[in-house]
Order: structure tokens, then sequence, then C-alpha cells
């Protein structure tokens, strides 16, 4: 069977366009039948029309047709594409042949606004105004509109920084779930003071497992600037670089602190003796005030309501990582973004801070992958050279706004959501369960034993990491406890953690 390409496929091949590769292809086959769909093991698909089911032909108009009316949206493909005359030639043709057609005049409009494209048109009077994006299908922004196309502008950004999240059953589910109320709901539960010595290891936890995820062991100075940086999160106003570049200080102190964006090109890579890799490249120098003022509109509309906290907080937070603006700290500041801008929606309250980064910790697999989903397609697109010692990278090929402008940020979203569900009904409540545990655990040793207080916790921490016993290589802690005080502990410390053991003694 003979199989011709389709919509952004075949766009892509007629102009061999160095774009990362389709998620979703769209093939004709030469026969009649119908429709099939293979998933393959990464999760990509790939559709056959039977001929009986297209009834189009090969033009760039048609294809452009098929894809906008079939296929999802895809912005770097259509910035790419509309960089070549031909395909602006064919726009402008199909709008003078259909002036009030709801494709051509998308066509238009996306040439306009991703490749500054002019066209002798404006939409006849009368021609209902059309949504860039089906509410439906797609998570959308405040409207902005376009009166040459009458095209209602719904995206989350700019060109400069525009991803894009599709309303999928999992996240539709998970924006009706009314997170940011279980979030409040579990907090106003707690009394002040479990509360407060909660909040206090959770700051911890979350900064310990901000360093942890690149590998690196932080001191207590680092750890106290970090936890201070957490404190202050939420603060009004917009994402500006001087505000990005005072929070890098926090995190990167003495020589690798910066004051503006980096103003040369740098590259990620794991060490690895001759390895000589790139493993990301971001956006070269020159763009990165239009995409950083993306990422601080998409920011911005935290203020407005009109988009879920949570995906503004996961699109702007993963678009600062993969703009990558420093040298150093992107990371941590990419991980801090995500409780800047929950705490600014008001979805975590002044003080309390959800250890998200230990969260994703436990999840690194997931975390990363994400991570890679986007970089590696991208940094294969490119041509470069880095020397024998891996100090300066040349950069051979293109690297045009669009490779790194927009994405499908919708797992990412969908991540960050599950993140802090865990948050709350895990970690949170993990965290409660074992302070109270403990507190009766303490009431009832400190009846009849006199320890010092912070060898009885140090104690009770132990028996409890050990399900139940202290184990015979810490026995030699506490010589001066005889047998049947550690038995009785043990015995203490099991009746009062039970239900804790069982419910989170095996989990992460």
């Amino acid at each position: 069977m003979a199989l011709t390409s389709l919509g952004y496929m075949a766009l892509v091949q007629k102009f061999d366009l160095r774009v990362p590769p389709l998620r979703s292809t769209y093939e004709l086959a030469d026969k009649t039948g119908v429709l099939t769909r293979h998933t393959g093991p990464d999760g990509t698909t790939r559709v056959i029309y039977p001929r009986n089911r297209y009834r189009g032909g090969d033009s760039i108009v048609d294809h452009l047709l098929f894809a906008l009316k079939k296929e999802q949206l895809d912005l770097t493909v259509l910035a790419a594409l509309f960089e070549h005359p031909e395909a602006i030639a064919a726009v402008q043709e199909w709008l003078r042949a259909a002036p009030t057609s709801r494709y051509a005049r998308l066509s238009g409009f996306y040439a306009k606004w991703l490749a500054g494209a002019q066209f002798d048109y404006n939409v006849p009077s009368g021609a209902p105004r059309i949504p860039a994006l089906d509410e439906r299908a797609y998570i959308t922004g405040p409207v902005k509109n376009d009166t040459q196309f009458g095209v209602q502008n719904n995206h989350l950004g700019p060109p400069a920084f525009c991803p894009v999240v599709r309303r999928t059953d999992e996240l539709a589910a998970w924006i009706a779930s009314d997170l940011p109320d279980k979030v409040a709901a579990a907090i106003e539960r707690l009394e002040p003071e479990v509360l407060a010595r909660a909040v206090d290891y959770l700051y911890l936890a979350e900064t310990r497992s901000t360093y942890s995820i690149e590998r690196e062991v932080p001191d207590n100075q680092r750890v106290a600037k970090f936890r201070r940086l957490l404190q202050f999160a939420g603060a009004p106003g917009p994402l500006t670089e001087d505000q990005l570049c005072e929070w890098q200080n926090e995190i990167i102190s003495g020589p690798r602190s910066e004051y503006s964006y980096r103003d040369r090109q740098n590259w990620l890579s794991r060490g690895g003796r001759m390895r000589n890799m790139a493993d990301y490249i971001p956006p070269n120098p020159e763009q990165l005030d239009a995409m950083m003022e993306g990422i601080s509109q998409v920011a911005s509309l935290i203020q407005t309501g009109t988009v879920h906290p949570i995906v503004v907080a996961a699109c702007a937070s993963f678009g600062f990582v993969f703009a990558h603006p420093f040298y150093d700290g992107n990371g941590r500041l990419h991980r801090f973004l995500i409780h800047h801008l929950l705490r600014q929606a008001g979805v975590t309250p002044e003080g309390v801070v959800l250890p998200i980064s230990a969260r994703m910790l436990k999840e690194i697999d997931t975390y990363a992958g994400l991570l890679k989903a986007y970089s590696a397609p991208r940094t294969a697109l490119l041509n470069y050279v880095l020397d024998a010692d891996s100090d300066t990278i040349l950069i051979k090929s293109p690297q045009p706004y669009w490779l790194y402008a927009s994405f499908d940020a919708t797992a990412l979203c969908e991540f960050v959501f599950r993140c802090i569900e865990q948050c709350v009904e895990h970690d949170l409540a993990q965290e409660i369960q074992y302070l109270r545990a403990y507190d009766a655990s303490l009431e009832r040793i400190e009846g009849w034993l006199d320890l010092p207080q912070s060898r009885l916790s140090n104690l009770i921490d132990l028996i409890v990491q050990n399900h139940g016993e202290l184990s015979k290589r810490k026995r030699k802690l506490f010589e001066d406890l005889t047998h049947d005080e550690v038995e009785r502990i043990e015995s203490i410390v099991r009746d009062e953690f039970d239900e804790y053991l069982n419910t989170f003694g095996q989990s992460g």
C-alpha cells in the first residue's frame, strides 16, 4: 500500500523544514477502507486515512486546511512554514478566492502573527469573528482581537513564548478537582502549632531536594538563603530581569552571581571523559529578551484569574528553564518560580510551602523525561562544535526564535498538578501524622525515662526509619539504655506509629 503525507508532515517535507519531529503524523493511503491509528511505544501516533476519507489535493492550501482542521496545533511548524514566500503567496491567493473562509483567515493570521507577513486583505464586513483556539480543545488566555482577519487571539502568550496546552481528559479532571481549595482545606484543618512544625520540616525538605535534583549538597549557609527566598515568594509584581537577577544572587553567591541575562551562548552537558557533547543548547542571547518578556506575560496571567494558576505556574516555570537565561542557578530558579506563582495566586498561603522539589525528586525519571522531551529534539537539529576542553561552543546552524518559542506543555501541566496533589495528600499528611505519633510517643516515654529530648527524638526517628525496631548498628549509640528499656520504647513507638508505618512505611 502506497502512502503519501498529509497536513503538517507534508508541509515539513515539501519545504524541508528543520523542526522537532512531529508527535503525530497523518498519511493518505492509495486504497479505500477505514481510518487506522497506530501508537508507538514512545507515545507517537501515526494516522492513516483511506482514499475515500480525503477529498483534498496535494497543494500547500490543501495541507494547511487539513492541518488546521484535523491536527493538533503546531505553532513551530507554522512559524517555520511562513518564512517561505511560496507559502505566503498561497495563503494570499486563498484569501482572495475564499475571503470568509475560517481556515484561510486563520492561516493569514498565523502568517502575520508568527512571521510578520503582510497581506492585501481585510475581513469582509459581517463575517463572524473566529477564535484562534477552540476552548473545548485547548486552555485559552485573554482575547486580543486581530481586526484584519477577524480572529480572536486567545493564545496564552506572544509569538516569542507561546506554550500550547491541550484540554485532555486528565487535565480537565485536574482543573475540575479544585486542587487549590484542597490545599487550603488541608492547611486550615491543622492546629497552628502542628502546622508550624510541619512547615518547618517542609521548608527544609524542599530546600535540600531542589539541590539534590542537581546532585549538589548545599552547606548550611546556602540552605538558609534558599529557605529565606522561599519564605518571600509571592511578592506582587511582574517577572523582570532585575527581579530574576536578585533571586539568582540569593541562590548563587560570590563570583557566580549575575546581574543581567547571559550575553553568550551556553549549553548543558553531562560529565564524561572525551564526551564533548551538548545535551541541551538553549536559545542564543539575542533571543532572550523577547522570550523572557513572553514568559513574564504568561506569568502575569496569574493576576487576571483567566487561566488556572497551576497551568500558568507550570508553563512559566518550565519556560524559564528552557530559556536558561543565566549561566548558573536556572534549575533552582525554575522550581522556585512554581512556589512564587502559586503563592501570588493564593494557592499556598503566606508562610507555607509545598515540597514540590521533594516530590519531583521522588519522580525524577518522569521529571527528567519531560525536560528531555523539549531539549533533545531541538539540540539534535543544531550543528555545533565544542572545543577539546568543552569550554566554548560554536553553533554553525541557525537558531530561529520559533525553535524554542512554542511547545506542547500539556504533560508538564499534568505533572505539576500530580506533584501538588501528592504534596497535599501524601507529603503534608505524612509529616502531620508523624508529628502526632511522635508527640504521643514522647509523652508516654518521658513519663518513665529520663533522657535528653534531643537523644530521645533521635531514638524515635531511628526506630521509625527501621520500621519499628532499633537496628543493631544503631544500638551502640544508646549503650546507656538497658535491653528492656529499648524494647519498651520500641513497643511504644510501634503502637503510636502503627498507622503511619502502615500508610507511609513503604511509600516514597
